[in-house]
């Protein structure tokens, strides 16, 4: 099985860092894998301490097989994933992305590796998450993987031939509200999809994972989730850039290390999967009545 690359991006979380890095260690995989770690530079004078403690953490490890860019300047989280992502790519077919806040499972690169190998032709599918939210699968589901029209950023891997369609030109915004068809694709993995669109394309929100969930629903792609998470995010303590304290994402990883994986006969979306997973990121009636509200009139109204 081939190993991709892995692509680890930290900045100023010491303790959180310490914790993905040893899972990720655990994984046996990993001695034979290519790492990078992508070092952002501190933002503001307070944030110097503990981006040189984070630094200075990795550095203890003595890694061998990683490669350690260490930024200067504060490039911000979207510029430096997609920057890393792509020097990577110029030299690699395939890649595997963490951030400090995602602890891998004991089998998330052999998880990874084997979607990514088996799935490598495939043009229909273009990313794979090792994360998965706390949803229902259906009891009689036989297999450990399940398809999505939504990608999760914790955690993940994709092929150089499915990241050529990345973009983030604010003009898709344009293209899906001039095209039901289109929009109704989008709300399909989740109401709240649509209005991150706006908020970022409108300088509210600072995503790069919005666009790439979009162009994956633009180029018709799906994306690989496992039936048990490989991923826990423990950014949900208030210090993420995107993350606020939530429980809600909360899930029980794979604690076994699976040596082989089932998967579908068909490239085919489970539609009673497919329906939890629209359904929780959609969120309660409440937030559903705001979304819709959303798509309406490009604004939150009061109720």
């Amino acid at each position: 099985m081939k190993l991709a690359p892995i692509a680890l991006f930290v900045y100023n979380r010491p303790d959180h860092t310490r914790k993905t890095l040893e899972s990720l260690m655990g994984n046996p995989e990993f001695a034979d894998s290519l790492l990078y770690i992508f070092c952002d530079g501190a933002r503001s004078e307070k944030d110097k301490e503990s981006v040189q403690s984070t630094r200075e953490l990795i550095r203890s490890y003595k890694l061998e097989n990683a490669n350690i860019v260490e930024n200067e300047q504060n490039k911000g989280l979207a510029r430096s994933i997609v920057g890393g992502i792509n020097n990577i790519l110029q030299e690699h077919d395939r890649l595997i992305v963490l951030e400090d806040d995602c602890v891998p499972a004991p089998d998330f690169l052999h998880f990874m590796n084997a979607c990514l190998s088996h799935y490598e032709s495939d043009e229909k599918i273009m990313n794979v998450s090792g994360y998965t939210p706390p949803i229902e699968i259906p009891e009689d589901y036989p297999y450990d993987i399940y398809f999505s029209y939504r990608f999760s950023s914790w955690g993940w891997g994709t092929w150089k031939r499915a990241w050529n369609y990345y973009s983030n030109d604010p003009g898709i915004l344009k293209v899906i509200e001039n095209s039901r068809p289109l929009k109704k694709k989008v709300d399909c993995a989740g109401l709240d999809l649509y209005p991150m669109l706006r908020r970022q394309v409108y300088g509210k929100l600072n995503s790069w994972a919005v666009f790439w969930a979009i162009n994956i629903i633009i180029e018709d792609g799906l994306s690989i989730n496992p039936v048990r998470s490989r991923i826990m995010n423990i950014g949900h303590d208030g210090s993420g850039t995107h993350c606020s304290s939530d429980s809600k994402y909360n899930v029980k990883i794979n604690k076994e290390k699976t040596s082989n994986l089932s998967f579908p006969e068909k490239v085919v979306p489970d539609k009673e999967i497919i329906k939890a997973y629209k359904d929780f990121h959609s969120g309660t009636l409440f937030k559903k009545v705001l979304y819709v509200c959303y798509h309406k009139f490009g604004r939150y109204i009061n109720i």
